[in-house]
């Protein structure tokens, strides 16, 4: 299994976060939020848009299995694990 985040934050952003925090997943740019606005979750906030804390499991097939939102990454991961200890992937 691969973890991947998706971020619309530059290259030079990602590698300096990458760097300075042990996060397991690999990240994305995605600077002009193609990808977020083809899974719908671009998220406009005044002036300023993100991409909202969105997961994604997506099957060998290419589809998606699970989705999960919530801005803390942490509660994320965890309901995310907890699906995916229901539904193991082979």
């Amino acid at each position: 299994m691969q973890v991947i985040g998706i971020s619309t934050d530059d290259v030079k952003t990602l590698v300096d976060f990458q760097e300075k925090t042990p996060a397991p997943q690999q990240f994305v740019s995605d600077p002009d939020r193609t990808t977020t606005k083809a899974y719908g979750v671009d998220f406009g906030l005044g002036s300023l848009t993100v991409a909202k804390r969105q997961t994604f499991v997506i099957g060998k097939n290419g589809k998606i299995l699970f989705t999960y939102f919530d801005w803390s990454p942490l509660t994320n991961v965890n309901k995310t694990y907890a699906w995916l200890q229901q539904h193991p992937q082979n």
